[in-house]
């Protein structure tokens, strides 16, 4: 048997070897936001070379520190604007950027909220809001080409991390006429990733906010076709 079809068996075992009362508890977990169930795949970090982080190639804010708390006015809670961002040192060789923000939610699933790729390494910020910085690729969150805000749905601290790739070429994106999604981005830059710089943000919903997809302002860009996969 294969290794993964191994695991889906042990995890059918584990759940069937439960209570329902420890099922249910278990499920209840699972939508609070908490943390991802052990032995999730994070699959952007799962894209960082081994070398990573470097203690140069640096990705930083000027609203917000490195572990801190995302200021709502860059949250769905706020006026979902995309934070500015600052990055220097680029690992030598370094042919374009992408750039990804992304949460591992309590079902183990990697959520994108701002996808950005074949930016131009001569660019070294980029501003609140800022949209032409690059190719927009797709955000998971709510299947929109757009920066998808945090709503941080569910009571306790969530953790975002917002990763900027060097790559020593562009990824090969044979059917760009389609919104870029990371299960297509992340493959394209294999064997091309460079170094990678994290900066880690963290936000809470507020008490009596309503987590409202239908609310969330869309961002110009193609839309995507449709798939029934939208979260």
């Amino acid at each position: 048997m294969k290794p993964r079809l191994c695991l889906l068996a042990l995890a059918a075992s584990v759940l069937c070897a439960a209570t329902p009362e420890e099922r249910k508890s278990k499920g209840k977990q699972g939508g609070q936001g908490g943390e991802a169930p052990k032995g999730a795949v994070d699959l952007v970090a799962a894209a960082k070379p081994a070398n990573h982080p470097t203690t140069t190639f640096t990705l930083t804010s000027p609203v917000v520190k490195d572990g801190a708390v995302l200021p709502t006015e860059y949250t769905g809670d706020g006026a979902s604007a995309s934070p500015p961002l600052v990055w220097s040192n680029l690992p030598k060789g370094t042919v374009s950027l992408a750039l990804v923000m992304h949460h591992l939610d309590p079902e183990g699933k990697t959520k994108i909220y701002w996808l950005m790729y074949d930016i131009d390494p001569q660019t070294n910020s980029v501003a609140k809001n800022a949209t032409d910085f690059g190719k927009m690729g797709l955000s998971t969150v709510h299947n929109r080409v757009e920066y998808a805000a945090p709503h941080s749905k569910g009571p306790g601290l969530k953790k975002y991390v917002l990763t900027l790739f060097a790559l020593s070429a562009k990824p090969n994106l044979p059917d760009a006429t389609q919104p870029v999604a990371i299960e297509n981005l992340l493959p394209a830059m294999k064997g091309k990733i460079l170094g990678a710089a994290d900066l880690n943000v963290t936000y809470t919903q507020p008490a009596g906010a309503v987590d409202e997809a239908a609310k969330r302002p869309a961002r110009k860009g193609p839309p995507p076709e449709p798939s029934g996969k939208g979260e």
